[in-house]
């Protein structure tokens, strides 16, 4: 949620201007009348009303063709032959019927609510409207029964005012509230879905990473320059708004609004990758490898971890990236190459390492590349702080070196060297344990509390994760000593994983200690693994992605099982930290 913006700004100096969707003149007309569709309406709708909501008045802004037919409301005076938009009616102004927006309202600030039959929605501030029953008076009963010709004289005046009344309640039941009677089909234009995903993520997604970080982070930045983005980036960041808002909504049952969203997920990302498989297969070799095609392999690679139905495509999208390093002439090449291309790089490699971390032992993406580039991977994971992983470096690098041992000890050749493994192992647990929290977070120039919270976790969540998956492959011995630092490590990583939770900033920063904690509590008490169940659950849909669900399932299943090694947890590849 926070990389993509990135990626997709760093890259814009390369020219992609071949697959523009939008004109920018367009796209700043259409931006400057259109509103977020998470504020409330005059009236209570669905979440996935308010969605569709905007989508009318996009259309509206990209400009219908002109009606010809007689209006519902007729006009009168001079400019009768024309239609006037709502706002122009409702002060009784001559509306120049100009498009996309007419001009006066235009002038004035306000946004133009367009020129269809129906008055559309009403933007309002939370609280201004509350919604009420109001029933009309029924009319008094005649006391006398003696008035039987005065009642039968005034018949025909009584029903022409119910007419008139029953009338006027239709007629503003249509102008003042939309009920979407049948969902599931709505004309709408590419155009406005991209322009809705680019508002919804600088309103709304941006503001909420901005607002929750420990220090200021290159990785975080708003979507900007979309008009210069290719099919596949602009489609992809549509599919990825809509997958993050599904997710931060609670599900309905047999919900068709949420169901017609979900459709338009699978248009777009099916758009997307028929134009990234048209970049890949282009006959100019380098347009294949392009830094636009950089680009939208890790956006898609972005998107699919996000989303419950793609998460498991992650490892095809890590190959076909590196496959198109190695094309370049190697990381180290393309990192020299531009500044730009370690933002990219660095999110390839978090993914990737924690993913080793959380895959069985002999089935790891590059365990001994990702080793033999750890100085390269240092470099680049110090430009900056990664939003949501305040890990020390030092740590980081310490899980690299543990999954490459893990790697080794899987290996035919690895009895012969079994001795040497478990030296070295035990050599990188004395390191992790030295390691100070006090002295790393005194380096920083503020929030220094917050982080050495934050190191005291990921160095216990190291502790346990090197003992418990190291011993999984037997190079450490299931001994005392081992088995007594590991309960100490994962005692004091619950109880800062529970100081975290009632953090706004640090609850979201533990992702990948929470994973090492649920392992652990395998052994601990039915509360603590409550406490971890809910923490993912909650965390789905506060951060609008699905590896923390995916997480929560993995675990409670390990914890159903009679096993109690770490790769009999994680005994498949999963990626579940971005």
């Amino acid at each position: 949620l926070n990389s993509a913006p990135h990626v997709l700004n760093s890259t814009r100096a390369s020219g992609w201007q071949d697959g523009c969707a939008i004109p920018s003149l367009r796209l700043l007309s259409i931006a400057q009348n259109v509103k977020p569709f998470d504020e409330p309406l005059r009236r209570r709708t669905s979440p996935n009303q308010t969605m569709t909501s905007t989508s009318r008045q996009l259309a509206l802004a990209v400009g219908a063709p002109p009606q010809t037919e007689v209006q519902a409301h007729p006009q009168t005076g001079p400019h009768s032959g024309r239609r006037q938009c709502w706002e122009c009616q409702r002060r009784r102004l001559v509306c120049d019927s100009a498009r996309p927006v007419c001009s006066k309202c235009k002038t004035s600030g306000v946004v133009c609510p367009g020129y269809e039959d129906k008055k559309p929605l009403v933007w309002l501030a939370p609280g201004k409207v509350k919604t009420r029953t109001w029933k009309r008076k029924s009319p008094p009963a005649n006391k006398n029964k003696d008035d039987v010709s005065s009642r039968e004289s005034s018949k025909e005046q009584s029903g022409s005012e119910l007419a008139k009344a029953v009338r006027s309640e239709v007629s503003s039941a249509r102008t003042g509230h939309l009920v979407h009677l049948f969902p599931g089909h709505e004309l709408r234009d590419e155009t406005c879905d991209i322009i809705e995903a680019t508002l919804y993520w600088n309103e709304q997604i941006y503001p909420f990473f901005a607002a929750n970080q420990l220090t200021n982070s290159p990785w975080l930045v708003p979507v900007s320059y979309i008009q210069y983005m290719g099919d596949t980036i602009q489609h992809t960041l549509v599919a990825m708004a809509i997958n993050h808002r599904l997710l931060s909504l609670s599900k309905k049952k047999n919900d068709l609004h949420q169901a017609e969203v979900t459709a338009r997920f699978h248009q777009h990302r099916c758009t997307a990758i028929q134009a990234l498989n048209r970049e890949i297969s282009h006959q100019n070799e380098k347009r294949r490898i392009s830094d636009y095609t950089m680009a939208a392999v890790i956006v898609f690679l972005y998107a699919d971890l996000m989303g419950s139905t793609t998460a498991s495509n992650w490892r095809h999208h890590l190959n076909g990236f590196m496959a198109i390093i190695e094309m370049r002439g190697g990381l180290r090449s393309v990192c020299d190459a531009a500044p730009g291309y370690k933002t990219v790089i660095l999110f390839c490699k978090i993914i990737e390492n924690l993913a080793n971390s959380t895959s069985p032992a002999y089935d790891q993406v590059s365990p001994l590349v990702n080793f033999e580039m750890k100085d390269l991977t240092q470099e680049i994971y110090e430009t900056g702080y990664y939003p949501f992983l305040p890990c020390p470096v030092q740590l980081f690098i310490d899980i690299i070196c543990v999954n490459r041992l893990r790697y080794l000890a899987t290996q035919p050749e690895s009895s012969d060297t079994l001795d040497s493994l478990q030296t070295e192992a035990e050599d990188l647990l004395e390191r992790i344990i030295d390691f100070s929290p006090e002295t790393w977070s005194a380096a920083k120039t503020e929030s220094q509390e917050q982080f050495l919270t934050m190191a005291q976790v990921y160095q216990s969540a190291v502790v346990v994760f090197a003992i418990a998956s190291l011993q999984s492959v037997c190079v450490i011995p299931a001994s005392a000593g081992w088995r007594a630092v590991k309960t100490i490590h994962g005692s004091k990583l619950m109880a800062l994983l529970e100081k975290a939770a009632g953090s706004q900033v640090l609850r979201s920063c533990v992702m990948w200690p929470m994973i090492v904690a649920g392992f652990e509590a395998k052994t601990g008490s039915a509360a603590v693994r409550s406490f971890i169940a809910n923490r993912l659950a909650d965390e789905s849909v506060h951060l609008g992605a699905y590896l923390p669900l995916a997480t929560k399932d993995i675990l409670e299943k390990f914890w159903s099982s009679g096993k109690k090694d770490w790769d009999d947890c994680f005994d498949t590849p999963y990626a579940l930290v971005t």
